[in-house]
């Protein structure tokens, strides 16, 4: 009889391994796996994203797309050297990427649309997690039907803009709220939990370094605003037109305002024939900034311009142009001048707690640090972590007070209690109590305790 229950147990055993698993992915498509741990194929920036939530080389078979950032100098070819731009990765996380199959070698830092179809079927993954914006894949979006149609069902995709991404295509994003970079990290661990990754020994420590990094940003923040400081993104030219950008729909300047930025809302341009926009770009041309010059645009009528700018967040795709001595020439505004700008790694890029603690310690201090260069503008008053906020933002030109009441508290939730951010929860330990697997285990444990009552083991 004893022996008899040896293959029971073993079989309750194997269930637990292999319980089925699910995960609504941001088009709202449900996947399932029964595999224990499913091998992958998915972008490289999503490669070195998900490494720090554990996944290595036994379940990642290849990636594509570039390696590196536009506007980088880093060889993503050849990367012997680290590079200058934080959003690129470190050699040791490139180290992933050599290990696995490369769909798209000839791809370096720019926007790249290769994808080796065949190789893609020789590798036939369990799994094809795909990099998405506003609803559509990024870069890959004519494989898309290939890729379905081999693998008999549909990739996972994940969104880095706007949540309800499948109604945010086209004139749909104007109904859809931005995402911020904690809830895409959260979406990420919950695509960990679904592929049964195993979190790194300091993936703890990670999330606690964000806690302690944002609140160091909220009171860098509040330091800004009681300076009166604004800042404002942008992609900047020194010739033409700039770019400016929505702090609505990109997850970084979502996470700034969230935690307190006064970040100036596009959109003040009412010449909508010279200043078009879309759904993230406000176009400014150079004289319609600057629009107290007249005819040379110099540091002389630079005290009127449409955005009162202390601060800068330049593109870091500019990074190298924006920084030369000589875009002070070029572009003449009064933040540049005075050498306020910091970078802004826009749409994330590498998305992980350890990468968003990186990025607010390194802006929060320089803004902080800031001068208002401008005269002082009233703040306005918002609920900057709210749908209605998210979804339509504020007037162009004005900017949200500071009010630690309406910042995300999803930034400090798993957060162990240090007594000084005034949040408690979660410490890190993303395993669900009713989870398929732990049902299992219950369910092991309780006939293991009736079998062992009983004394039939």
């Amino acid at each position: 009889m004893k022996f008899a229950l040896i293959p029971i147990i073993g079989a309750l055993q194997a269930t637990i391994a292999t319980a089925t698993r699910e995960y609504t992915d941001a088009l709202g498509i449900k996947h399932t796996t029964d595999k224990d741990k499913p091998k992958i194929v998915t972008w490289a920036h999503r490669a070195v994203s998900m490494s720090h939530y554990g996944l290595d080389a036994t379940q990642l078979l290849g990636v594509y797309g570039e390696w590196g950032n536009s506007g980088s100098e880093w060889d993503a070819k050849n990367p012997t050297e680290e590079s200058n731009f934080p959003a690129d990765p470190t050699i040791e996380e490139t180290k992933l990427l050599k290990e696995v199959v490369n769909l798209s070698p000839s791809c370096g830092n720019e926007y790249c649309t290769e994808f080796d179809m065949d190789l893609f079927k020789i590798l036939d993954p369990d799994e094809f997690i795909i990099h998405g914006y506003r609803g559509s894949a990024w870069a890959i979006g004519s494989i898309i039907s290939n890729v379905t149609e081999f693998m008999g069902k549909e990739p996972i995709f994940m969104e880095v803009s706007m949540d309800g991404a499948k109604d945010c295509a086209d004139d749909g994003y104007k109904q859809c709220q931005g995402l911020s970079m904690i809830e895409v990290i959260e979406e990420q661990i919950e695509l960990a939990e679904y592929l049964n990754l195993e979190l790194p020994a300091d993936f703890d420590e990670d999330m606690q370094s964000l806690c302690t990094s944002a609140k160091n940003f909220q009171e860098d923040m509040e330091i800004a605003h009681e300076k009166g400081i604004r800042l404002m993104p942008a992609y900047l030219s020194g010739s033409g037109t700039s770019y400016f950008a929505d702090t609505k729909h990109d997850m970084v300047l979502r996470m700034f305002e969230e935690l307190g930025m006064p970040i100036l809302h596009n959109g003040a341009c009412t010449n909508k024939t010279v200043c078009p926009d879309n759904y993230f770009w406000e176009y400014v041309p150079k004289e319609e900034y600057f629009n107290s010059c007249v005819g040379n645009i110099t540091e002389g009528c630079n005290d009127n311009v449409l955005y009162p700018v202390d601060m800068w967040l330049y593109d870091h795709r500019t990074t190298n142009s924006v920084t030369n001595a000589d875009f002070a020439v070029a572009y003449p505004d009064k933040a540049i001048i005075a050498g306020q700008l910091e970078f802004w790694p826009i749409g994330g890029r590498l998305v992980t707690p350890f990468h968003a603690a990186k990025i607010l310690d390194i802006v929060g201090s320089t803004v902080s640090g800031a001068k208002r260069l401008h005269a002082a503008t009233q703040c306005t008053n918002a609920d900057v972590s709210s749908k209605p906020h998210k979804t339509t933002g504020l007037a162009g030109g004005e900017y949200a007070c500071y009010a630690e009441d309406t910042h995300n508290e999803a930034y400090f939730k798993r957060c162990k209690s240090t007594g000084n951010t005034g949040n408690t929860g979660n410490t890190g330990n993303t395993d669900s109590d009713d989870s398929p697997a732990t049902s299992a285990t219950a369910i092991l444990g309780a006939m293991l305790g009736i079998i062992t009552f009983f004394g039939l083991i």
